[in-house]
């Protein structure tokens, strides 16, 4: 294999398009297609040789003379990320760029750099950085006498415009703004100088540190544009070489300047784009996510996921919480607000929990509507003290016990509202669990309890009330009748020494007074709550007779039944209506 005879040394920052153009003009050599076909290079461009030949740098360096081992510190390695719209990235000097970030085809140049040394500096390829790090002078891509630009088609020198001979090194360019040049040396520092990019990355919020430095470039364009940019613009941005459309100084600086103040910059920027419904029913949609949805959208995982966050920090500090981000809009709750599939997840709660959850009417719930669908909110406190009241639940019989009454009476003071159900009536008809609230069972029985009379000057003609309820004359069984009297006053009650296992047997009264206070007294609820059908033997108690009647009576017709036969079970309200109908009735209620 040839080799050039006159050899050179690679000079500080210089790039490899740099050293092979200026070692082949140093060697008389003017056309690149002079030296690749030797190499085993057919089609190479002096722009793509530091991306696409790092397998031939042996042979490169060989040819041309020079360490091997420093000539490989000059290609630009390839990353495994991949990103959608930004092609591969490249390891340019430890930073890791778009490799669209960096100018293959134009040469750009700094005259007041070539003076001091004609040779190329790998910094004039980063396409974003549109001056020259060592004289802050804007680099210049055309020839100010031909007007052409500036390529890596012949070997004319670096200095030497290919097109027509002059001397760049004659030419002149504007310089950054004195102003201007701290951020230039900021930002030019982060591609160049690792030591420098440490430092910045240390500085910065620790969501940003492990970003790879072409997202760091990009948060910064995003702050910097208040998200207006999308995710096309700021790439296209990163990879826009004319100074004049590119992104200012000035916006870089804005850019750096909010991302030190990582998150807050960035929830102040989200907050004040985001269109919130005028009322606050503590859930919703944000129907409209503003210019960062687009950014939500993109391809890039680890922007994506940052943003995500901090969209959910900027909902945060405004006391919302994000529970679903989708296209422009996302739906958000307050804190302590569930929503429901997301509270029988949580609390590993069955559908039914949930749903009777919902019911009642102290768990505080929002339904949200959108779309043609609805969205249940439960307040978490309000759920799990509820629950906990689940599991100190009664159900009918337990309830029965513990006041001291029958079971229809248990019906008919939940209907009048003595006793409220935890659940629905739809678990009522077929409960496996209790569904009386048992705090009400409680206060219905210290209510009772707290009408009795102080035991002093006792009277000694005194019954328990649970005999006295089968005494008077009435139609249906008095049980309901007595202790709402007693509750509203209207009866004189005293209490039985001792410990009684319900409520009603702790009760004296006077069965002279209970007759008069109970006597045309008897109440119907509405039933509006309670099973439509009892059992024969609850229908017996609250007629005050056997169940062979009842179950004659169903014969008769006299009751409904649920077959319209005997059935098992007859109709609550019908055995009502009977009981009724039978006040003016001759005999006593055993006779119906």
């Amino acid at each position: 294999m040839p080799r050039f005879v006159v050899p050179i040394s690679i000079l500080p920052g210089e790039s490899l398009a740099g050293v092979v153009a200026r070692a082949a003009h140093e060697n008389m050599v003017t056309n690149p297609h002079s030296i690749f076909p030797h190499l085993n290079m057919p089609l190479a461009c002096l722009g793509s040789l530091a991306t696409r030949y790092s397998k031939q740098c042996d042979e490169l360096a060989y040819f041309m003379g020079v360490d091997p081992n420093i000539l490989s510190t000059l290609f630009y390695g390839r990353v495994d990320r991949h990103e959608e719209g930004l092609g591969s990235e490249i390891d340019f000097f430890g930073c890791r760029l778009a490799s669209r970030c960096r100018e293959k085809q134009i040469r750009r140049l700094s005259p007041e750099s070539l003076r001091v040394s004609p040779h190329h500096r790998a910094a004039w390829e980063v396409k974003f950085i549109h001056w020259c790090p060592e004289s802050f002078e804007y680099l210049l891509s055309k020839c100010s006498a031909c007007g052409k630009n500036f390529g890596w088609g012949k070997f004319a020198g670096i200095h030497i415009c290919e097109n027509c001979g002059a001397d760049i090194r004659e030419q002149t360019s504007e310089f950054v703004h004195e102003s201007e040049r701290e951020i230039a040396q900021l930002l030019s520092g982060f591609i160049l100088d690792r030591e420098a990019a440490m430092r910045l990355r240390t500085s910065l919020h620790e969501d940003l540190r492990d970003l790879s430095d072409a997202d760091l470039l990009r948060i910064a364009l995003m702050l910097s544009s208040g998200f207006e940019w999308s995710s096309n613009v700021v790439n296209n941005a990163l990879c826009n070489s004319d100074r004049k459309s590119a992104p200012s100084l000035q916006s870089w600086r804005r850019g750096f300047s909010l991302i030190r103040n990582w998150p807050e910059s960035a929830y102040e920027i989200i907050w004040m784009n985001l269109e919130v419904p005028d009322e606050d029913i503590y859930c919703g949609r944000i129907r409209k996510l503003g210019p960062v949805a687009s950014h939500l959208m993109a391809p890039n995982t680890d922007l994506t996921k940052l943003l995500k966050k901090v969209l959910e920090g900027s909902f945060s500090r405004k006391g919302l919480i994000a529970s679903h981000v989708s296209g422009n809009c996302a739906e958000w709750y307050r804190p302590g607000w569930l929503p429901s599939i997301e509270a029988k997840k949580k609390h590993k709660l069955t559908s039914w929990t949930v749903e009777q959850a919902l019911r009642y009417p102290g768990v505080r719930t929002v339904s949200q509507d959108e779309n043609g669908t609805s969205q249940d909110f439960l307040h978490e406190e309000d759920l799990l003290g509820w629950l906990e009241k689940l599991k100190e639940a009664l159900d009918v019989p337990e309830a029965m016990r513990c006041i001291g009454v029958p079971e229809h009476s248990v019906w008919e003071l939940l209907e009048f509202g003595h006793l409220k159900f935890l659940t629905s009536e739809i678990r009522v008809l077929n409960p496996r669990r209790g569904f009386i609230d048992s705090s009400s069972v409680k206060e219905l029985g210290e209510a009772l309890l707290n009408r009795c009379l102080k035991p002093t000057n006792e009277p000694q003609n005194l019954v328990a009330l649970s005999e006295a309820v089968k005494l008077p004359r009435s139609p249906i069984s008095p049980w309901t009748t007595a202790i709402r009297t007693i509750l509203n006053g209207k009866l004189n009650v005293w209490r039985r020494d001792g410990q009684m296992s319900a409520y009603a047997d702790a009760l004296l009264v006077k069965p002279e007074e209970f007759e008069i206070a109970i006597d045309g007294n008897i109440e119907i609820p509405e039933f509006l709550e309670a099973p439509i059908l009892m059992t024969y033997n609850n229908a017996a108690d609250l007629l005050q007779t056997s169940s062979d009647t009842v179950v004659q009576l169903a014969k008769e017709q006299k009751i409904e039944s649920e077959f319209g036969g005997a059935g098992r079970r007859a109709v609550r309200r019908s055995v009502y209506c009977y009981a009724l109908s039978r006040v003016s009735a001759a005999g006593t209620p055993h006779d119906v």
